[in-house]
């Protein structure tokens, strides 16, 4: 009984250790997501929005992802031609299995296909599709 006592603390350490990293393995996408990036094509309804004559450049944030919750805060900002500039800010959920992105601006939910590949990074869905490459 002495020997199982003395074994339990390294036992218990083990499991954290295995919960810790099953977690990170299990968030990888979504870690993966974090950063700034900057829109380098914007097609919607196969027209392309990223112009000189239209919009000139557009930036998305995705902030930590918070594991327990299965969201993070992201925000995105558009520059138009005039010098204007428009901003959303809102939520994200990663669907890891999926390879899902859906973001949510001001109640309003939208589900993306996620492709990250080192920095760049698509997401698309049947409106239309954003390329972008990390800040």
């Amino acid at each position: 009984m002495t020997q199982l006592l003395k074994k339990l603390p390294v036992a218990a350490l083990l499991l954290m250790v295995a919960l810790s990293l099953s977690s990170c393995v299990k968030d990888k996408l979504a870690n993966s997501l974090e950063g700034e990036w900057d829109v380098t094509s914007f097609v919607s309804d196969g027209e392309e929005l990223i112009d000189p004559d239209f919009i000139t450049s557009m930036t998305m944030e995705y902030e930590d992802y918070d594991s327990e919750k299965q969201e993070g805060d992201c925000s995105w900002t558009i520059k138009y031609y005039d010098g204007s500039s428009f901003s959303l800010d809102g939520t994200y959920e990663v669907d890891q299995e999926d390879a899902e992105l859906t973001i949510t601006f001001d109640g309003d939910s939208e589900t993306f296909d996620l492709e990250i590949d080192g920095d760049e990074l698509e997401i698309s869905n049947a409106d239309g599709k954003l390329k972008a490459e990390r800040d």
